[in-house]
């Protein structure tokens, strides 16, 4: 006579199914960081250009400075000569101090004038972009009063 089989324990492999699946999924869940981790670590690179400009002297600036009897300095730019790729020109003066002084247009007229030696420089300017603005060597000259 063939032998029975007792009865399986339902209650047992409920309880062993629902570990198994309790497990699973939390081992799925713990990795989930390290899947979403492996996504965005990805590494790409690009190429990034940058350039420099050197914009010279200006050629062929003349410049008149004289600083006469009482110390009467005038500083007047008779030409801003040439720079090429130069979008604007510049006239700075420095008093002896090194500051630079408010000049109106192309001159400077002050009397008297502090005692020292002013320096005086013509440049060019290349406006690449608003508020990016390169500037050139300057065309330098002084006059001691």
């Amino acid at each position: 006579m063939p032998r029975k089989r007792p009865p399986a324990d339902t209650k047992h492999v409920s309880r062993v199914w629902r570990a198994v699946s309790v497990t699973g999924m939390a081992m799925m869940l713990a990795s989930a960081p390290a899947i979403a981790q492996a996504t965005f670590t990805g590494k790409t690179s690009g190429q990034v250009t940058a350039s420099s400009l050197t914009l010279a002297a200006p050629v062929g600036a003349s410049v008149t400075a004289a600083c006469g009897n009482g110390r009467a300095l005038d500083v007047t730019v008779n030409s801003y000569g040439t720079v090429p790729r130069a979008t604007s020109y510049q006239f700075i003066l420095l008093d002896p101090n090194g500051t630079a002084v408010q000049t109106t247009g192309g001159s400077y007229s002050a009397h008297p004038a502090a005692r020292g030696t002013w320096t005086y420089q013509v440049r060019g300017n290349y406006t690449a972009a608003p508020g990016n603005v390169w500037t050139g060597t300057p065309y330098q000259g002084t006059v001691t009063c």
